[in-house]
């Protein structure tokens, strides 16, 4: 009885700690097997077995619950296109602020350099495939099966916080990272966090999130989380001023523009009544209801 209790809730779920560790167990084996058959440790490879693993896992440990592939918040319905745009936009729109202001301010500067513009529109096509492998990867490993078990057994208050924490400490190791700089990390994964719970979309999770890195890594040309990943034709983008401005060699997000901002985006988006799951969230069967209608199952 007593190992049975150490495993099993009294209502005969397996615990939360054996998900959670079962998850990442999962995840972590298939995006090492998966990295290993790509025969590659950049950020592409890393992103795709990561990504893979954490799909794969939440399935797995939805499939427990007698709960459909499609709950995890990746649903193939026409509706999965209409979320996305509505994500990118609304993410590309929250970093276009934070570029705008710092450039308002002098925190970010551009010199024109070769290219053409076609030649830009056509990597602004490939920057966003590449940029959107990191972001699907990230959102599926802590927005998707984590953030589900973690409000169904404490609440939608301690699931955020919690994946929003733990999306800060990713970054811990990134170049150029100071307090600061993790601080918008984590804002931005409470915004994340709360746009999930109040749409049950992982397609729109990421599409803002994929938004909010083609905007900074692509559009204006500068680094992303302390990394300079893809170069824009026609000009080059580098930050100035105090590294309270422009974010130092972290780029924009070490911003305290990018603090305020995001954290008005937070705000906005915790109190909009806009964000609601649709017709083929709800069908999807996720173990969040809602930030309003969830209810606590306890461990």
């Amino acid at each position: 009885m007593l190992v049975m209790s150490t495993f099993l809730s009294p209502k005969g779920r397996v615990r939360i700690l054996w998900r959670m560790l079962g998850f990442f167990g999962i995840t972590l084996f298939i995006a090492t097997a998966t990295a290993a058959a790509l025969n590659s440790t950049g950020v592409i490879g890393g992103s795709l077995g990561l990504l893979a693993g954490s799909v794969v896992a939440g399935w797995v440990l939805l499939s427990l619950d007698g709960r459909k592939p499609a709950a995890l918040g990746f649903y193939l319905t026409k509706d999965s296109l209409p979320e996305s745009f509505h994500g990118l936009v609304f993410g590309s729109l929250i970093s276009m602020m934070v570029v705008g202001t710092m450039a308002m301010f002098g925190g970010i500067t551009w010199v024109t350099e070769d290219g053409t513009v076609t030649a830009w529109i056509v990597g602004a096509g490939s920057a966003l495939a590449w940029f959107a492998i990191p972001a699907a990867a990230e959102e599926a490993l802590l927005r998707g099966y984590p953030l589900q078990a973690l409000t169904e057994a404490y609440g939608p208050e301690v699931s955020v916080v919690t994946t929003a924490v733990a999306f800060g400490a990713l970054h811990l190791w990134n170049p150029g990272v100071g307090v600061l700089e993790i601080v918008n990390v984590t804002v931005a994964g409470l915004l994340f966090g709360i746009v999930y719970v109040k749409t049950l979309s992982l397609w729109c999770v990421t599409a803002m999130h994929l938004g909010w890195n083609w905007v900074l890594g692509y559009a204006a040309d500068v680094s992303v989380s302390g990394l300079d990943l893809i170069d824009a034709p026609l000009y080059e983008g580098s930050t100035s001023g105090g590294e309270w401005l422009g974010g130092g060699n972290f780029g924009p997000e070490g911003s305290v523009v990018a603090t305020a901002v995001l954290l008005g985006a937070t705000v906005w988006t915790l109190r909009s009544v806009r964000l609601v799951p649709n017709a083929a969230a709800l069908r999807a069967g996720s173990l969040v209801a809602s930030l309003s209608e969830t209810d606590k199952s306890g461990d």
